[in-house]
């Protein structure tokens, strides 16, 4: 390899790092201050870059969240199904895709926090809520949640309640775990993990009526 080459290779190294730090650096900033209190100038002293360079990669804020979403989504999304079986009974699936998100969590605080900021911003305004457990984007696999809810209701094992309402039902409790662990208020070891899991599936299974 010439000095040439070196010097390229180089260039193109810092500069892919550049864009890695004002990405971790915007994620990190957003989770913890929400996006009206998450300026340029504070994501590019974070990232220890100038605000004209973070231009260079990004037309705009809006972009560099959006970008950003698309990739922390994408990775949320492929926890979920790691190892995911279809064919496996509706509980069990229903168990692993709900493991999926306390997994991703308690392994991505910043990058948890993003999503749940995402959704709850004007940035989310345009997509459904449901989007974030049951849309699988081009991760291959449409909507395994929601198909579990679709099956379990036609083999009777699910409540005939709205998609919005088992979400909340299933997911809520899990959101909250999490975002406690992050906190420091809570220990989220192995057995609160699996009689939370427990709960939220005792949430949204139709119970026989003899019971």
């Amino acid at each position: 390899m010439n000095i040439h080459s070196i010097e390229t290779t180089a260039i193109l190294t810092d500069s892919g790092n550049k864009r890695v730090h004002i990405i971790d650096a915007t994620i990190k900033l957003i989770s913890e201050y929400g996006f009206h209190g998450t300026p340029i100038s504070m994501i590019a002293q974070e990232a220890g870059v100038g605000a004209g360079t973070i231009y260079r990669y990004f037309k705009d804020k809006d972009t560099l969240v959006l970008e950003i979403f698309k990739q922390v989504n994408g990775d949320f999304k492929k926890t979920l199904l790691h190892e995911y079986d279809a064919d496996q009974p509706i509980r069990d699936r229903f168990l692993h895709l709900c493991r999926g998100i306390f997994q991703y969590g308690m392994k991505n605080p910043y990058e948890f926090k993003f999503i749940e900021q995402f959704y709850n911003s004007p940035y989310g305004t345009t997509l459904r809520r449901d989007n974030i457990f049951c849309n699988c984007g081009d991760t291959g696999q449409d909507l395994p949640l929601e198909q579990v809810f679709a099956a379990g209701q036609a083999q009777q094992l699910i409540k005939e309640l709205p998609l919005a309402a088992l979400i909340a039902l299933a997911i809520g409790p899990i959101v909250f775990l999490v975002k406690d662990s992050i906190a420091g208020l809570i220990q989220l070891d192995e057995a609160t993990v699996n009689a939370t899991l427990a709960a939220c599936w005792d949430a949204v299974c139709q119970m026989p009526a003899n019971k």
